[in-house]
């Protein structure tokens, strides 16, 4: 008997097995156009409320429904996708865990509807996640270049904005991938720009160094940069390996801190979905909130990092 779109959205209860459910999402890959209205709804029910699917037998809906609309090439989640992305200052890597940084640039690309102004109105909000904005929002240009989207002139260009005056000039990881991006790139011209950036603190030296970044740009480039821009063509082969399904495993995967996901961002080499964070050291406090221990800096760059 056929499972209805709603049996097949519920077979995809991590929390029941634990193992990656491959029959369902071969299920829903050949049911493509029946199901994609129902994965375009869990987008827009995880912005409409967000709690419902941090924990429980909908931990995961959100990452195989962003997946599976990539690999549809699913231009309606675009639009949805980005306001998940700009919800809160951490629901996003609440949602999707290790997907921010390692394929939310090749998701972002693969449903792109060709306006780049929910794109640049993430990465220049500065009230949202940073990591979202930097690798859901910026790292997608590369993967829009490399895919004929866009062209190298006008993402030059836009990057020089940012330098100019669109970003904050606050440390954030927006800036560790501006700056390493316009060295992969070849943007020569923004050199100044990049070691001001420097100079001002703005960027993690343990990210990308200076003198590397220089050395790229001036020589045109990384030519393998182009390795990490391909779109979603097949979520099995993407996502089947994640640690998290390893069923050898005797205990249940490990969820990472923010800090955690900083030092791994590039290197992380099976992603995971991090669990649920430990209740707040400092109640009432926000991230952008000075220190309570004093130190004048703000509380997400010291106690709350």
């Amino acid at each position: 008997m056929t499972s209805s779109p709603s049996q097949l959205l519920d077979r995809l209860d991590y929390t029941e097995t634990g193992s990656f459910p491959k029959g369902a999402i071969q299920e829903i890959i050949a049911r493509r156009e029946e199901m994609t209205p129902h994965l375009l709804s869990v987008l827009e029910s995880a912005h409409a409320d967000p709690g419902a699917f941090l924990n429980g037998p909908k931990a995961m809906l959100c990452t195989y429904a962003a997946y599976l609309l990539a690999q549809f090439r699913e231009t309606r989640a675009y639009r949805p996708l980005m306001a998940l992305m700009s919800i809160g200052e951490s629901i996003p890597s609440d949602l999707f865990g290790e997907s921010i940084t390692e394929d939310m640039h090749k998701i972002v690309a693969s449903v792109y509807d060709g306006d780049e102004g929910p794109l640049r109105k993430l990465i220049e909000n500065p009230t949202v996640d940073e990591y979202a904005r930097a690798c859901a929002g910026l790292k997608a240009y590369p993967v829009l270049v490399h895919a004929g989207m866009l062209n190298m002139e006008s993402v030059e260009d836009y990057f020089r904005e940012l330098f100019e005056g669109k970003l904050l000039r606050e440390h954030c990881h927006v800036w560790n991938n501006l700056c390493s991006l316009s060295g992969d790139l070849g943007f020569a011209s923004l050199l100044p720009h990049i070691r001001k950036a420097f100079e001002e603190g703005l960027c993690d030296m343990f990210f990308d160094g200076l003198t590397d970044i220089e050395r790229r740009a001036k020589s045109g480039g990384n030519v393998k940069w182009s390795r990490n821009c391909q779109l979603v063509d097949d979520v099995v082969p993407m996502m089947e390996w994640w640690a998290c399904f390893d069923q050898k495993s005797a205990r249940k995967p490990t969820r990472k801190t923010r800090n955690d996901q900083s030092k791994l961002l590039e290197t992380c080499e099976f992603p995971s979905r991090p669990a649920v964070p430990p209740p707040p050291k400092y109640p009432g406090v926000t991230r952008n909130d000075p220190c309570p221990c004093g130190s004048g800096r703000k509380f997400k760059k010291c106690c709350g990092g």
